[in-house]
């Protein structure tokens, strides 16, 4: 499952573009997901009250949390597969803190690619989309085993 050197090269070029709009994409990436999967909704206490796209587009908090998930992200696909130290803590509080299931990060990275092929679709072709697909599989993975160590199922 382990990534070419080219490969995390495509994923870390094509995350350069994501930092230059944190903020964008990573509230783009929750509305994505909120829409397509509206139970994960539930695990997010304070946006539950939000219904419409529209109430979402104007969320300052969500706009936040979405640089957060983003940020957090970007530091494991940095380690280039390396990434226990980051990952480790993460797996931590979304397996006894929050409780978010391991295909819920399934839809969170469904959501990704989303978005990073709508705003980038000149940037983020065949070859890159299978190096980010395979990236975000190794995280999922690795949170999931993270996860059963933790005692959680999810």
């Amino acid at each position: 499952m382990g990534l070419s050197d080219q490969e995390w090269q495509q994923v870390l070029t094509m995350w350069g573009k994501v930092e230059s709009d944190m903020a964008g994409h990573g509230h783009a990436v929750l509305m994505r997901l909120f829409q397509d999967h509206p139970e994960t909704m539930d695990r997010f206490e304070k946006f539950k009250h939000l219904k419409t796209p529209d109430q979402m587009k104007g969320c300052e908090d969500m706009k936040k949390h979405g640089v957060t998930v983003l940020t957090q992200l970007g530091k494991i696909l940095k380690q280039k597969g390396h990434h226990e130290s980051e990952l480790k803590p993460l797996a931590q509080t979304h397996a006894t803190k929050h409780k978010i299931p391991v295909k819920y990060l399934e839809f969170i990275c469904e959501a990704m690619m989303k978005v990073m092929a709508e705003k980038h679709p000149a940037d983020f072709g065949a070859n890159c989309q299978a190096a980010m697909k395979k990236a975000l599989e190794l995280f999922r993975h690795d949170m999931a085993s993270k996860y059963k160590e933790f005692g959680f199922q999810g």
